[in-house]
């Protein structure tokens, strides 16, 4: 599989991170939500809301991959920055009144507009290029961008969020209906990559933000100082998960995958947006974790640590299987224990589930790196398809 031929610029520019700044922002909006409400309701709005901004900036990702560094690109990403940075501002309102939510519709429905018309125009994606190539893989995020302005004109409620919903699940499926197009397409091997892993490092460094922000409000006592330690441990324990050797394995697979769409769609689109999710769930859950460690949680914020840990987890499961036929054992079974703690939670101090969330990632990561660095085989759930 050759390189792709156009692919001018192998790392991120300078427009692109500052596009990126604007989901910094983002992300905080919408991981803010089930902190102040403290209820199942916020944590499903906020996920809806991460989706939201998830295919928001993958679809400007995709929209500018390939391209030269210029005016005009720079310009684009500014103008889906500002529709994103709309959103940000709009998003702990989004569910309730009309005028909040109208304001994050439009601009999410310019957004895609912008998307939709500029993969219209990008030759990778279609035979006609600029010539009118009308039905791309935008056409269906473009479809439910429009079903959220209908969701923003409903009463507050069942149907509301019954329209957002379907929207997102529109969006999510859109690769999916669109998998033989996206097969033709030939995607560059390194920008991408890190790209998505600038991605993860935000939704990290909501953690550090969230569990700090908290922390410095706070008049910490010898417990919630542990706590604070214990929280960075962790993060460095996720981190490691992903960048030791998560990210290399990504960057190998779409340079020898004879369909680098595939990877893109599975890998990238998909499974880094439950990476994504996992890690903000996480956060939510470790930033109540500092002010009162040693209570029994209440409430739903209780469960989100383990619960995001174990979607973490599991979402390298997923996307190993996709990339290499096989999940290994050590990763399903610290996913399948991180589950069976979420369920556990309300029945533990909370310095007790952090402690206990954490030794046990190190552990996996101690496990793998001996593995590795001794010239072992992973342990895999099933042998790949020879």
């Amino acid at each position: 599989m050759t390189e792709l031929r156009n692919e001018t610029h192998e790392r991120a520019s300078w427009a692109e991170l500052f596009f990126d700044l604007v989901l910094v922002f983002a992300v905080t909006q919408a991981a803010h939500m089930p902190v102040a409400e403290q209820s199942w309701a916020a944590v499903g709005q906020t996920m809806l809301l991460l989706a939201i901004m998830w295919w928001s900036w993958v679809g400007t990702t995709l929209a500018v991959h390939g391209i030269e560094d210029s005016d005009r690109q720079r310009i684009f990403l500014f103008a889906c920055g500002l529709c994103v940075f709309v959103i940000a501002i709009s998003a702990p309102h989004a569910f309730t009144g009309y005028g909040p939510p109208l304001v994050l519709a439009v601009a999410h429905l310019v957004l895609r507009l912008l998307l939709w018309d500029a993969m219209r125009r990008k030759e990778a994606f279609g035979r006609a290029g600029a010539q009118g190539n009308w039905f791309n893989p935008y056409t269906v995020t473009l479809m439910s961008a429009l079903l959220l302005v209908a969701a923003a004109v409903v009463p507050a409620g069942g149907i509301r969020n019954g329209l957002w919903i379907i929207a997102v699940l529109l969006a999510f499926g859109g690769p999916a209906l669109l998998a033989r197009r996206l097969g033709t397409v030939q995607f560059g091997a390194t920008h991408l990559p890190e790209r998505f892993a600038t991605f993860v490092i935000i939704a990290l460094g909501e953690m550090v933000a969230s569990v700090g922000s908290q922390a410095a409000e706070a008049h910490l006592g010898v417990v919630s100082w542990g706590s604070v330690v214990l929280t960075f441990v962790l993060g460095g324990g996720l981190w490691w998960l992903y960048f030791a050797y998560g990210f290399s394995a990504v960057e190998h697979s779409l340079r020898t995958n004879q369909v680098r769409g595939t990877v893109v769609r599975d890998v990238l689109s998909y499974g880094h947006l439950l990476l994504v999710i996992g890690l903000v769930l996480v956060a939510v859950g470790a930033r109540t974790m500092v002010e009162e460690p040693t209570a029994i949680p209440h409430g739903a914020t209780g469960y989100l640590l383990p619960m995001g840990a174990a979607l973490y987890v599991s979402a390298f499961c997923f996307t190993r299987w996709r990339m290499f036929g096989a999940a290994t054992v050590g990763r399903a079974t610290v996913a399948t224990v991180f589950a069976a703690l979420a369920v556990a939670a309300p029945l533990l101090p909370e310095i007790a589930m952090l402690s206990i969330v954490t030794v046990i990632l190190l552990a996996l990561n101690g496990y793998e790196h001996w593995t590795v660095s001794t010239g072992r085989p992973l342990l895999l759930l099933r042998r790949p398809a020879v």
